[in-house]
């Protein structure tokens, strides 16, 4: 496969994303708020499993009154995206909130700036990127090698870029893969399981 793609825009001058569609991954009975969100790249803008996306939330930071900083979130799709057209990304993410140990009540001035913008927008919204980055933890180029895969919670997003490419695209990746895939996953409750129907289904 090559090198891993060279950032295309860079934070200081951020590429559009649009929004296409978001969905919530975990049960009521779950702890937090987890979503999976899929953005249309603009055109030009390429990467491969195991990179990351830059994401800077609209607004100013209070504190400095200059833009937010660029959050990175690691990719949870293959190369090709979840439409399989090669034109979009998608993010796994946690809306960070922090909960009064007194009152039990979420503190808003306390919330995670780009994880709540994540979690809340709608399709046809537009998100400033940039990226990608990560070069080190990409899928072995030796096809007969295990993967070994360990994660909690939302760290499952690179590995279900992995996962794809070896188990679910007609690709010559998947069909040269001779090794073995582990996948180690932690959550609080069975409902907190990310992506359980397509792990099923690539287990079968």
């Amino acid at each position: 496969d090559g090198n891993p793609p060279l950032i295309f825009p860079k934070p200081q001058a951020p590429a559009t994303a649009t929004v296409l569609g978001r969905a919530k991954l975990i049960t009521d009975d779950a702890p937090g708020d987890i979503e999976h969100v899929v953005l249309r790249l603009p055109e030009g803008f390429h990467y491969v499993e195991g990179q990351s996306l830059s994401v800077i939330p609209p607004g100013t930071d209070p504190k400095t009154g200059r833009n937010h900083k660029p959050r990175l979130y690691s990719i949870a799709s293959t190369r090709y995206g979840d439409l399989l057209d090669g034109s979009t990304i998608s993010l796994c993410v946690r809306r960070a909130e922090y909960y009064d140990p007194v009152t039990g009540i979420v503190d808003p001035a306390k919330k995670g700036v780009c994880s709540n913008f994540l979690c809340d927008v709608k399709a046809g919204d537009v998100v400033s990127v940039a990226g990608p980055v990560g070069k080190t933890m990409l899928l072995p180029k030796d096809p007969t090698k295990d993967v070994i895969m360990i994660a909690t919670g939302t760290g499952i997003a690179p590995f279900r870029g992995f996962m794809h490419r070896l188990f679910m695209e007609n690709t010559l990746a998947r069909h040269m893969f001779g090794g073995t895939a582990w996948l180690v996953l932690g959550v609080p409750v069975s409902g907190g399981v990310l992506y359980k129907e397509e792990i099923d289904c690539m287990m079968r």
